[in-house]
This record gives structure tokens, C-alpha cells and sequence, in this order.
């Protein structure tokens, strides 16, 4: 099921906003069909405080909730309530995709692994990796400047190399020194970028396999690593599973949001 379009007219504009380590998304959507009237995405700036204040500024709203890390800090500039990431996921996910009930949330500082009941939405249970970066978006990020890439060029070399050979470091910094091994030694860029991917995908799939029922058939993948188009290649084919890719992947946890606001309009504590 697509995430709905645009519409206009006089209505109740429910707002959701998610606060990470690596970016803002903001969302309006409409109170009563829940359709998107706006998207807005920023990088996170350190002076974070201001970029909410622009937001207030740019535009209205007749409910918020906040969710992500800068979520306490963001009700305190823009008002409304705070919800935790995983209600947030688990709310737009059965929103928008009823029949799912596995969500991998890949973000640049954690990652979710969610089980959902699909009958009525509510969260069985949920794995997250926040420890190490070497299981997170952020792994990605450091690769690919030891390779001397952005992340678009890290996935492009990724579809190109070949599965020879592992990364076996499970920890960032040794990962790098590792990298900067097999580069000395004259591995190509595309196999050592195919290699950082299986090494991420090692942890997802062990990530998932907690919580993951035995008839699932397909999973929702979402955050700004669902992006990856080479990490979703090789999770399908890992689980033999079909990889369900929002449009929006990075916004699901500010569509939850939104639509928590409107269900809990006058709730004065976080929502968990």
C-alpha cells in the first residue's frame, strides 16, 4: 500500500516531527484522511533549537507529536506531545501496511527490528541494536569515507563487487583498520564495499531472527538506511523474504507521529 498524496481545503493539519542524530522530518497530514499535505527534511544542525524555531515559524498546525532523540527539546520550542520511536514505527506501519508484521528500522545511530500483530497493530516485541555503530547507518558512513566515497558511490561499488571474502571485525574502528588492509593489499573498492554491506547485513539478519515469526513472508523496511538499494538487494536474498520499500522510508517515524497526534490530542506524558 502506497503512502497517500496531497490534498487541500479546510481542515485539521495534524503535525508529527522526528528528531535523529543525522536528521529532522517533519510532516503535515490531514486530520481526518490522514492524506500528506507536506514533507520537510533537514540534516541536524547543532544549533537544533533554531531549526525547530523556523519550523514553528513556517508553519501551523492544530496537533504535534515529537518523537526521536531531540524529541523533549523539540516539545519544549514547538508544544505538543512526545511519543518513543518504537510506538511511532509501530503506529505508521500498520497505518499504511496492514498485512505487515516485521519492521526493520535501519537509522544512523540505532537499529529496530520490530514484531507487530497485524490483526490489530499492537507491538509483540522489538530487538534494537544502540550500542555499537557497527550495527547502525552510521557503519555506512565512516566505510565509505575510508574508502573515499559518499554513501552513494559505496553502494554503487557494493552492486559491482563480489561476495569473496568477510569483513570480521564486529567493531567500527577495528572494521576501518581492516579496510585500510585489504586496500593496502589490493583488493578492489568493489569488493571491499560488497563486504562492509555483508558485514551490516550479518547483524540485521541476526537482529531480526529475534523477533521474526516463521510464516512471515515479507518485511517493511524503513529509516534512512532503507535507501540503500545494494543493503536491500542482499537482505532479500539473505531471507529469502520481499523487501517492502516506502517511498519515504526515512519519514515513517514522523507519519507516526502525526497520526498519534490526533489520537491522543491531550495526553500531557509520553506515549509508550
Amino acid at each position: 500500500m502506497a503512502v497517500p498524496g496531497s490534498s487541500t481545503g479546510v481542515f485539521i493539519k495534524l503535525a508529527g516531527i522526528d528528531i535523529g542524530s543525522r536528521s529532522i522530518e517533519f510532516v503535515l497530514m490531514h486530520g481526518e484522511s490522514y492524506d500528506i499535505i507536506e514533507r520537510f527534511r533537514a540534516e541536524t544542525s547543532i544549533d537544533l533549537a533554531a531549526q525547530l524555531r523556523m519550523i514553528k515559524e513556517t508553519y501551523r498546525w492544530d496537533a504535534l507529536v515529537s518523537t526521536g532523540y531531540g524529541r523533549l527539546l523539540s516539545q519544549k520550542v514547538l508544544g505538543g506531545e512526545t511519543v518513543t520511536e518504537i510506538k511511532a514505527y509501530t503506529t505508521s506501519a500498520h497505518h499504511f501496511y496492514k498485512d505487515i508484521d516485521t519492521v526493520l528500522d535501519l537509522g544512523g545511530q540505532d537499529t529496530k527490528a520490530l514484531a507487530i500483530n497485524r490483526h490489530n497493530g499492537h507491538l509483540v516485541r522489538f530487538e534494537m541494536n544502540d550500542k555499537c555503530s557497527a550495527g547502525t547507518g552510521k557503519f555506512f558512513e565512516m566505510m565509505a569515507a575510508t574508502l573515499s566515497l559518499d554513501l552513494n558511490e559505496l553502494v554503487v561499488a557494493a552492486l559491482k563487487g563480489n561476495n569473496s571474502f568477510a569483513i570480521n571485525s564486529t567493531c567500527t574502528v577495528f572494521a576501518e583498520s581492516e579496510v585500510i588492509s585489504l586496500l593496502t593489499s589490493g583488493i578492489s573498492v568493489e569488493d571491499i564495499a560488497r563486504a562492509v554491506h555483508e558485514s551490516l547485513l550479518t547483524k540485521l539478519v541476526s537482529l531480526l531472527s529475534k523477533i521474526m515469526r516463521s510464516d512471515t513472508t515479507s518485511l517493511l523496511f524503513v529509516g534512512g538506511g532503507a535507501k540503500n538499494r545494494a543493503l536491500v538487494t542482499l537482505l532479500s536474498n539473505a531471507l529469502d523474504k520481499k523487501i517492502i520499500v516506502p517511498e519515504y522510508p526515512d519519514f515513517f517515524g514522523a507519519y507516526g507521529a502525526a497520526l498519534l497526534s490526533g489520537t491522543y490530542p491531550h495526553r500531557s506524558k509520553e506515549i509508550v
